[in-house]
């Protein structure tokens, strides 16, 4: 699900570009003192470029700092116009009038129904208002029992008022926002607590639920994590939310700078249509630009600089083909380095974007972790020990490697981890290092992680690098003979 609607399409690229090559090209440029930053990160531009323009005197002071006189470095001098920022502004920004916040979102809390949300081990419940959990089932395959349930309660209730003792709950003038995929929203958060207590705090699990509106919202879960040990945030969609002003998205607007050319100078900056061209050249590779021509004022636009056109002769494919080469010697050097330093262990390689992450040292350890307070927190999955992994083969040959031609995967086990508090017993990891052929990016490391049972999980790491030696390993998937 995506948020398209809360996003204007302005033209960005060619605004933005435009905007760069007026900061880059332009030098002379006299920026007088007052309330108006153009260069301002929360505020957007557009540079308009137009005919010329006859101001009398009279006409520029009443301008004031809104007139700029701006000369290229091609001596080319334009007449800028900054947008007026006395003018009143139309955001709503006055107290609206009708049903509060919190009367509006009442239904949310009276309805029956639970929000789920299915991620790759756990099963997120949301019962708005009344609890939050998440669980996992284990079937076991050929019985008829029931399945068994793993779950923690993440949160009870709907604590809003508690906000306000944490300081959290303003005004609707000053409502807060939250950045949903590079999109700021306004927010309504309740809290839940008195979960189920979490091993590692010794506290109960804690939540907080941030709605925010969506016209087609019915309580969907938009996201989920934990922001901190045992405390989690999760983002909801909800069309109740936008009956109120206040928490509908704002529109960010877009203000204009004009810019008239004086007289002699080109309507745009011929710098700036070099660069645009060369642009145009580069979006749409493949096209024959360089036989078109663009109109500029009286003459046409140079061909664009920095390309390279293709070999046309033995020369230059000689040349280019000597050039890949050795681009492609310096990366196999660079993946053996690479690979080297993992297999002796002197390189460790991390994943994850969440809160947990997790990391694993080839002939060491795979580990989960995370950074609270300025300390690592660490729990460990599993331990390198050869004489288990080997039992761990006898017990599960269908983990041994298959047949070195066409072998793609080979499976190491970690074992002897920290103490799992479900099970009582150490946790145990299945570390699979992997072929995978990336042409886009052959020398990116891809890492994941599963917990298919609780407590035993399976770390994958993938990667090109790893392509060439699969057919290396011996039979218990060990690369000790393995010369880098």
């Amino acid at each position: 699900m995506k948020f398209d609607y809360f996003i204007t399409s302005i033209s960005g690229f060619s605004i933005f570009l435009s905007l760069q090559i007026f900061i880059t090209f332009f030098n002379n440029a006299i920026f007088v003192h007052g309330s108006f930053d153009p260069f301002m990160d929360s505020n957007l531009f557009s540079i308009k470029w137009q005919g010329h323009l006859d101001l009398t005197r009279e006409e520029v002071e009443l301008l004031g700092d809104r007139h700029l006189m701006v000369t290229t470095n091609a001596n080319e001098q334009y007449r800028c116009i900054l947008p007026d920022s006395k003018k009143p502004s139309n955001d709503g920004g006055s107290s609206p009038s009708g049903p509060s916040v919190d009367e509006l979102m009442k239904p949310m809390f009276k309805q029956a129904h639970c929000s789920y949300r299915i991620e790759s081990y756990w099963t997120v419940e949301l019962c708005h208002g009344k609890h939050l959990k998440q669980y996992h089932e284990t079937k076991e395959q050929g019985m008829v029992r029931q399945p068994k349930v793993q779950e923690y309660y993440l949160g009870f209730g709907n604590h809003r008022e508690k906000l306000k003792d944490e300081g959290k709950l303003v005004e609707e003038a000053t409502i807060p926002l939250r950045d949903v995929d590079g999109v700021m929203l306004p927010y309504y958060e309740i809290i839940m607590d008195d979960g189920t207590k979490c091993d590692l705090t010794g506290l109960p699990r804690k939540s907080h639920v941030l709605y925010v509106c969506q016209p087609e919202g019915r309580g969907e879960v938009y996201g989920f994590k934990e922001s901190s040990t045992c405390e989690y945030e999760i983002i909801v969609l909800s069309a109740l939310l936008c009956k109120h002003p206040s928490y509908r998205p704002k529109t960010q607007p877009v203000s204009e700078i004009r810019c008239h050319a004086m007289f002699g100078s080109p309507l745009k900056p011929r710098e700036l249509t070099s660069v645009e061209y060369e642009a145009r050249y580069l979006q749409n590779a493949g096209q024959e630009f360089l036989t078109q021509e663009v109109p500029r004022d009286t003459e046409e636009v140079r061909k664009p600089r920095f390309i390279r056109k293709p070999p046309t002769g033995e020369k230059d494919a000689a040349e280019l083909k000597a050039l890949e080469e050795q681009q492609s010697r310096l990366s196999d050097i660079t993946d053996k380095q690479t690979l080297r330093a993992f297999l002796t262990g002197s390189q460790c390689l991390r994943g994850g974007t969440g809160w947990w992450k997790h990391e694993v040292c080839f002939g060491k350890f795979a580990k989960q972790f995370h950074a609270e307070a300025g300390k690592e927190v660490n729990i460990f999955l599993g331990y390198w020990d050869k004489e288990k992994h080997l039992a761990w083969l006898q017990e599960n040959p269908q983990k041994r490697p298959r047949p070195a031609e066409g072998r793609k995967l080979v499976s190491l086990y970690y074992s002897n981890g920290d103490v799992c508090d479900l099970t009582k017993k150490p946790r145990n990891c299945e570390v699979r290092l992997k072929c995978l052929q990336n042409p886009k990016m052959p020398h990116a490391v891809v890492l994941s992680l599963a917990e298919p049972e609780s407590c035993q999980y399976v770390l994958t790491v993938e990667s090109a690098i790893f392509c060439p030696i699969m057919k290396d390993a011996d039979e218990n998937g060990l690369f000790d003979n393995l010369e880098i």
